[in-house]
């Protein structure tokens, strides 16, 4: 049985954004996850001060990102980001090459790129990190945290029941169904539908190709994000890495020859980006949470309201904020934030599906 944290978080790229994140709905949902990620770690770093304890490195880091179109149609690109970004009041600078340069001087900017896009807002997240810190806060407030496989989940007027693989059944007042990827499956099952993208068809909405460098002394910042490497830094000198152009071919499957291909692409745009060697440790072959139409279910699937569902593919950047929400809705108090995101919306097959954009690195 895998630990806590072990899944698709442990090998989640973790940008935090809410960057081309559309309805405007999902957009405003995306910036309150990242507001809530900055007030949860300054709430722990002031509690630790107070407490006299050691100081915590910070796993939230709001460094910005740059965005790089390293094509011929940047101009186009550029154009329709800013004006998204902007009819939206979502933070955006266009910046020159001497920006560029002093944002991240180790990287080797093509001669012919004149500017980018860059979103202060925006930030990546040490999930392990932030893993760590939610697994102490459950302990200091004596909660055992139990893994076990569910087969079932059961409502009732007088609470909800969860079948294991391995054992008794356990009740509840409340079940909150948070599987990712596997929340199809354990709904269909349970007899509710939950309807993200099935894993077994690999394609570019349910697996992705992300790959973790050795560590290394190249210098990086924050995210970028571009149409040739999509890569960004961790708290242990490593890189997560990601080639827009390679995603095409998870439809393959997971093989030894996609996965090195991929990790040859990798380390060549490394070479490329940073001008010296750099190690691939691991590639990924990932699987997604994908909800169908690309936007969150978060909401009671029964008329008991003993159910409640929680699935997202932008998991990294709402956690915080689906935290405090989800706790509200479970007290009672429903959030209006969360109106459009019903498991409802899919009753009468109504939710399109939705397109999928590679340049942006959709995380």
């Amino acid at each position: 049985m895998k630990s806590p944290f072990a899944g698709a978080s442990h090998r989640s790229f973790a940008w935090i954004n809410a960057n081309h994140k559309l309805p405007e709905t999902y957009h405003q949902l995306n910036k309150a996850g990242i507001h809530a990620h900055a007030q949860f770690q300054e709430s722990v770093l002031d509690q630790r001060r107070v407490e006299g304890d050691s100081p915590l490195q910070p796993w939230f880091h709001q460094t910005g990102s740059i965005m790089a179109d390293l094509g011929t149609e940047r101009q186009e690109t550029y154009g329709q980001r800013l004006e998204e970004s902007r009819s939206l009041g979502y933070p955006v600078e266009v910046i020159d090459r001497q920006q560029l340069h002093k944002l991240e001087p180790s990287i080797a900017w093509p001669q012919d790129l004149e500017s980018a896009l860059y979103f202060p807002m925006e930030a990546w997240l040490d999930q392990q990190g932030l893993a760590d810190e939610l697994l102490r806060q459950l302990e200091h407030h004596g909660v055992r945290l139990t893994v076990r496989e569910v087969i079932e989940v059961i409502p009732g007027p007088q609470g909800a029941r969860v079948v294991f693989r391995d054992g008794p059944q356990t009740r509840g007042d409340k079940v909150v169904l948070a599987a990712g990827a596997w929340s199809r499956q354990i709904g269909e099952r349970s007899g509710f539908t939950i309807p993200t993208a099935d894993l077994g068809e690999q394609s570019t909405r349910t697996h992705s190709l992300i790959g973790v460098t050795k560590p290394t002394d190249a210098m990086l910042n924050r995210v970028i994000i571009s149409s040739a490497m999509n890569v960004r830094p961790r708290n242990d000198g490593r890189f997560w890495v990601q080639i827009p152009a390679m995603e095409e071919r998870v439809v393959e499957g997971e093989t030894a020859e996609l996965l090195e291909d991929t990790s040859t692409v990798m380390r060549q745009r490394l070479r490329e980006f940073f001008g010296v060697e750099i190690e691939l440790e691991k590639v990924y072959y990932s699987g997604r949470s994908f909800p169908i139409d690309g936007l969150s279910i978060v909401g009671y699937l029964d008329d008991h309201e003993t159910i409640y569902a929680e699935v997202t593919h932008s998991g990294m950047t709402l956690a915080m904020i689906l935290a405090e929400l989800v706790e509200q809705e479970l007290s009672g108090t429903p959030s209006t934030m969360l109106d459009n995101f019903r498991p409802q919306r899919f009753d009468h097959g109504n939710a399109p599906e939705a397109d999928w954009d590679y340049f942006i690195g959709k995380q």
